[in-house]
């Protein structure tokens, strides 16, 4: 029995040892504890549709917003002429109601296949977004990398 306790402690004291070695270590070099992994290809490949599918978002935006700004001025054409117009005019009627129905137009894609392209571009983006930020935010990257990438084009199809 006395033997089979002296053992233990002897095992717990070389733990302890080990431990302390160890703790020491990392006191010692803080820096390798924290040393970032570099990141592989699929994060230079993630930043690089990051990129194209920021650009086709900014696109889509700018596209969004011209139409925006078109139905506005549209607007400001109607509430001149509206002011101004002889309603015994038949071609000032007839101009009326063709910017009118340039307006409505407009108006119907902007609500409709407009919006939802830029709602669908703001999806891609931010889903391609949160999956970079998860698997490779924080990791140093080689910008020679990152434009080699670029310009062969080396990251498959999903990407």
């Amino acid at each position: 029995m006395r033997r089979s306790t002296m053992w233990h402690v002897l095992m717990a004291r070389h733990v302890l040892m080990a431990a302390a070695g160890l703790a020491g270590a990392a006191v010692m070099f803080p820096a390798m504890a924290q040393v970032p992994v570099p990141v592989g290809p699929d994060c230079v490949c993630l930043r690089i549709a990051v990129d194209a599918l920021g650009a086709n978002l900014a696109a889509t935006r700018q596209s969004y917003d011209g139409m925006q700004a078109e139905i506005g001025q549209i607007d400001s054409q109607l509430a001149a002429e509206r002011s101004s117009m002889d309603v015994n005019n038949p071609a000032a009627i007839a101009r009326f109601r063709q910017l009118l129905e340039r307006r409505d137009t407009l108006f119907e894609q902007s609500k409709g296949p407009g919006f939802s392209e830029l709602s669908a571009a703001t999806d891609r983006y931010g889903a391609r977004v949160q999956d970079y930020n998860a698997r490779c935010a924080g990791r140093p990257m080689d910008p020679g990398v990152l434009a080699q990438a670029r310009a062969v084009g080396a990251c498959p199809p999903p990407y």
